[in-house]
């Protein structure tokens, strides 16, 4: 496991979902998050924003222990608020789209 000295954030689907609330997790505004986010779908756009990052498919977040969402690893590069509404950006994007 990596830890917070390597210069890495974890970036859960939960942060970036707009069924959440803030207090269930949510850490961007309702207007860049996006429904039910996956791990892969985070992991995807971060590749995309040249972020580094690492897939844990099988990581539950401790709030919500019964789900296994998975999380993202990512190398800081900025403040974790503003690399996060940057993934929501991109993960909109690509929702875009895929609707037809």
């Amino acid at each position: 496991m990596m830890s917070k000295k390597e210069g890495l954030i974890v970036i859960w689907p939960a942060y970036l979902d707009a069924q959440r609330s803030r207090l269930e997790g949510r850490m961007v505004t309702k207007s860049l998050a996006v429904e039910s986010p996956t791990a892969d779908e985070i992991y995807e756009a971060c590749r995309e924003l040249n972020y580094a990052p690492v897939l844990e498919s099988v990581k539950k977040l401790p709030r919500s222990s019964w789900e296994r969402s998975g999380r993202v690893l990512v190398v800081k590069k900025d403040k974790k608020l503003k690399m996060l509404r940057e993934i929501s950006k991109v993960l909109q994007r690509k929702r875009a789209l895929k609707k037809p």
